[in-house]
């Protein structure tokens, strides 16, 4: 089964914006007859990587295979056995607590990289939004990722792997 990973309004906005500021200086770059672009190279330097890698990085769909949970990127997906998962729920922002970044991309083409929470400590974000929040918990590693439909989600996943639905 294959669901949807969809922007939020804010990651849109993020995304737009930074692209938008990254054409801006790019377009100074080209135009600039006064050849003193070293602080539009600079920007550059740094927004369009930051602008790849986050897209490379971000989910464009999740799928429920008989064997795996797979989150699609258009590098590296992620791969999670349904025999290691030890627990599988729907999560609101609230039930994280405080969360700090550790080392992470926050609005770019969505959430993505590694937090910790005050609630459940440290964990993996592949997230497109902030409101479809599913927990993925295993023996050594958490995962949260953002499906549409995460209720439907959270329910096939759980028949799966055999445990009961949650009230």
């Amino acid at each position: 089964m294959r669901y949807a990973a969809r922007l939020d309004d804010n990651s849109k906005l993020v995304t737009h914006l930074i692209i938008i500021i990254s054409l801006v200086f790019l377009f100074r770059q080209i135009t600039d007859i006064s050849r003193d672009t070293l602080s539009t190279t600079v920007m550059l330097f740094i927004l369009v990587p930051v602008i790849v890698i986050a897209w490379c990085l971000s989910p464009r769909y999740y799928t429920i295979t008989a064997t795996t949970i797979l989150i699609r990127r258009p590098l590296l997906s992620i791969t999670i056995h349904l025999e290691d998962v030890v627990r599988l729920r729907s999560i609101t922002e609230e039930d994280l607590g405080s969360s700090s970044r550790l080392l992470n991309i926050g609005g770019v083409f969505g959430y993505l990289g590694t937090y910790r929470s005050s609630e459940i400590g440290k964990y993996q974000r592949w997230c497109t939004n902030r409101e479809d929040l599913v927990l993925i918990e295993s023996d050594n590693q958490k995962w949260l990722i953002s499906p549409a439909g995460a209720d439907d989600f959270v329910r096939r996943v759980n028949q799966l792997i055999n445990i009961p639905d949650q009230p």
